[in-house]
């Protein structure tokens, strides 16, 4: 092949670039029946062939949608989450597990489809921009950094792939939209909660009722404390209260 042309049917019959025109599948069966191919001269004998549909198994269709670009991008990107959750918040589990598993489904669809390494490093920076900017005082600017290397990445990811394994624009786009807007209301919630006063404290814990422990502490609103008291005290017996000296709280036998 040196020079791609564009041509009708009839067009390419009369350039002997095909042998024969068929309306329909039977018809070019029987169309076709005693030509002789070249260059080992076999006759085909295909007049009343029977024609047999053969579709794929369900495991070839599922291997196929994984190698979609944008089903590639999403796995990737619910990995990296699940992954991330699961490494903040460990014990957790059912993200870990579900983020290994969209991850490997990723890696599958990355060893087929020809693979950008610079798109795949900009979508983990942006992932880093996001976490950053959650610790991190910024106003924004390193989440909405963050939203355009992971938009241009996935963008990015798969442009060297043939057709029709393209990444879609407007998927891309409504992505980066919705997890921007996950990303602004997870951080504004956690500011609200770090500006919050501290839920116990002196003038709360005082005057609260707790049990005694072993090896002189005392289990107060779901926490150990160390207990100090005139009194003799028990494993098992409930206290309340009287005062809070850094660490240890001050208490009383209930009668």
């Amino acid at each position: 092949m040196r020079k791609a042309s564009n041509l009708t049917a009839q067009e390419a019959l009369q350039q002997n670039v095909i042998d024969m025109i068929a309306p329909t599948l039977p018809a070019l069966l029987n169309k076709a029946h005693g030509y002789v191919t070249v260059p080992r001269h076999f006759t085909l004998n295909t007049k009343n062939a029977e024609i047999v549909d053969v579709r794929p198994g369900f495991l070839t269709r599922f291997l196929s949608t994984l190698i979609d670009p944008n089903i590639v991008g999403l796995l990737f990107l619910a990995g990296l989450a699940g992954l991330g959750f699961e490494l903040f918040h460990p014990g957790v589990v059912i993200p870990g597990a579900f983020g290994a598993i969209c991850m490997l489904c990723a890696l599958f669809g990355f060893s087929v489809l020809p693979l950008s390494w610079a798109g795949l490093m900009l979508v983990l920076f942006g992932a880093a921009l996001l976490v950053i900017d959650a610790h991190v005082t910024t106003h924004g600017a390193l989440t909405l950094a963050g939203l355009v290397a992971i938009a241009v990445g996935l963008l990015t990811l798969f442009h060297k792939a043939p057709a029709p394994y393209h990444t879609s624009v407007p998927l891309v786009v409504t992505i980066t939209a919705v997890l921007g807007g996950f990303w602004a209301f997870g951080i504004a919630k956690a500011v609200a909660v770090r500006r919050q006063p501290a839920s116990v404290g002196p003038h709360q814990i005082v005057g609260m009722e707790g049990v005694i422990r072993g090896d002189g502490q005392v289990f107060v609103r779901g926490e150990l404390w160390r207990a100090r008291s005139p009194e003799s005290l028990h494993p098992g017996e409930r206290v309340r209260v009287a005062a809070l000296d850094g660490l240890t709280l001050d208490v009383h036998r209930i009668e």
